[in-house]
């Protein structure tokens, strides 16, 4: 499964053009302001839209991705912003949970149009008290019967349930901030409001649960 999904992911990356990605508008709002930066973690983090512009801002930011040509374009963008020293590139099949080189503690979790309960279950470990939750996934709410969206991955698997990102804040005790639901998208920023880690599975342990990792929508 993990040559397949490179392979699907660096066919996308590689014709998806030279051009720069901009950031996820809901990325941009939540940490505009925040001072000073810290160390970001920004996983699946396809063409690097949000790792390369937290990155001009001060942020050191671990990218992980499985695709080799989406870090390649990381890793172009980075260099040619002048910030390739304050990216780390991590190519990683995230289906089997984090790489050991990223054990955090970070300031910030990016999670673009991906899921995964087994990653889910360690934010806990991974992040310092107040640190921030960005995520966005493509969801059920607001499709049409046959799931059209205009979105690229549509099947069952890619999508989050009715409310599943609020669910997930409150079953992981995370501070609200901001929860949106509809038009096929769902996204949550949310903050660590508790020192105490959350309870769950190894980061770094091998998926066995059939809804394991999935990885959806543009990739960037």
């Amino acid at each position: 499964m993990a040559c397949e999904d490179r392979q699907r992911w660096n066919e996308r990356h590689a014709g998806a053009g030279a051009a720069r990605p901009a950031p996820r508008a809901i990325l941009v709002a939540a940490t505009e302001a925040l001072t000073p930066p810290g160390r970001a973690l920004d996983l699946a983090c396809g063409r690097g839209a949000e790792a390369v512009w937290l990155a001009e801002r001060g942020w050191q930011v671990d990218a992980v991705d499985i695709a080799d040509a989406a870090l390649g374009a990381v890793a172009r963008a980075a260099a040619a912003a002048g910030v390739r020293s304050q990216v780390r590139l991590v190519q990683a099949d995230l289906d089997d949970g984090l790489p050991a080189s990223c054990p955090g503690p970070y300031d910030l979790l990016v999670m673009g149009h991906f899921r995964s309960p087994l990653i889910e279950s360690a934010i806990g470990r991974l992040l310092r008290p107040g640190a921030l939750v960005v995520t966005s996934r493509l969801s059920v709410v607001g499709r049409d019967a046959t799931g059209a969206t205009g979105a690229l991955d549509t099947a069952p698997a890619y999508l989050a349930a009715v409310g599943e990102l609020r669910d997930l804040a409150e079953r992981l005790g995370l501070e609200v901030l901001h929860w949106e639901e509809g038009t096929g998208q769902t996204a949550l920023v949310a903050r660590v409001a508790r020192v105490a880690r959350v309870a769950g599975v190894d980061p770094t342990a091998r998926a066995t649960r059939p809804d394991g990792g999935t990885r959806t929508g543009d990739g960037r």
